[in-house]
Parts: C-alpha cells; sequence; structure tokens
C-alpha cells in the first residue's frame, strides 16, 4: 500500500509538473541535461527549407528586422527575415535574385523597444543577381 500511493503522489506531481513548467515563462525556459540549469534568452524558429533563388516581389524596413517578399521558381510566395541592409537593394526588385542565409539575432519584442528578450532567426544576409555581380 505504502508503494503504490508514493508512486501515485510522484506520477501525479510529475502531471502537474508538465502541465504547469509550461505556462509558467521561467520554468518553461530551462535547458534540459545542462550541468546547472540556465535560462535560455533566444528562441529559434522550427528550421523550414528555406528559398535560395527567386523573384523579388518587396522589401520591407521593419521595426525589428527587414521583410523580403519573393517568388521562388515554383510559384510559391515567401515572406522571409533579412538583415537591415538587404532593404537598401531597391534595384534588384522585380529581378531574379541569389539568396545567402545567416543565424542571426533579433530582439523579441512587439516593438522595437529592448525588452531583454532576442531570438535567433535564419536571415538574409547577402543578396545579388541571379548571373550577376553580388550588390
Amino acid at each position: 500500500m505504502q508503494r503504490t500511493f508514493g508512486f501515485k503522489l510522484a506520477l501525479s506531481m510529475a502531471i502537474v509538473a508538465a502541465t504547469l513548467i509550461p505556462t509558467i515563462p521561467s520554468l518553461a525556459k530551462l535547458e534540459v541535461g545542462a550541468s546547472s540549469p540556465a535560462v535560455r534568452t533566444t528562441k529559434t524558429k522550427s528550421a523550414k527549407p528555406l528559398p535560395t533563388k527567386g523573384k523579388l516581389l518587396k522589401l520591407t524596413n521593419g521595426d525589428l528586422m527587414c521583410y523580403v517578399d519573393l517568388t521562388d521558381a515554383s510559384g510559391k510566395k515567401h515572406h522571409l527575415a533579412a538583415d537591415f541592409a538587404i532593404c537598401n537593394k531597391s534595384q534588384l526588385l522585380n529581378q531574379q535574385v541569389q539568396l545567402t542565409y545567416k543565424s542571426l539575432r533579433f530582439n523579441d519584442c512587439q516593438s522595437n523597444e529592448p525588452c531583454g528578450k532576442t531570438r535567433t532567426e535564419q536571415a538574409i544576409v547577402k543578396m545579388s543577381l541571379v548571373g550577376g555581380k553580388s550588390k
């Protein structure tokens, strides 16, 4: 009886912890398996295939990053993150471009005001004309 109660209590506590931890921001970011628990300040978006070429449709200078809209070879439209310098490439609009990505850190805030949170995201760092020089 004593062992069954102890097991049920441990199981109940594990269920409660699994339910509550994701709802408590400071606990939800604890790294598991580290020698000492550390709070992560970065979030990484899930990896999905990013286009390497496409027709550049639009450049938007946002609060947190530059946004690039392009259509890939299959006609699918993409809204992509980019370094702010990419937004100065308006001469490439409506042309086929080659893209290079790198992991960059961006504020993870509601505006450009610092809030102490960052996220890492694959972002365009180089854009050049397909078959042409890097611009």
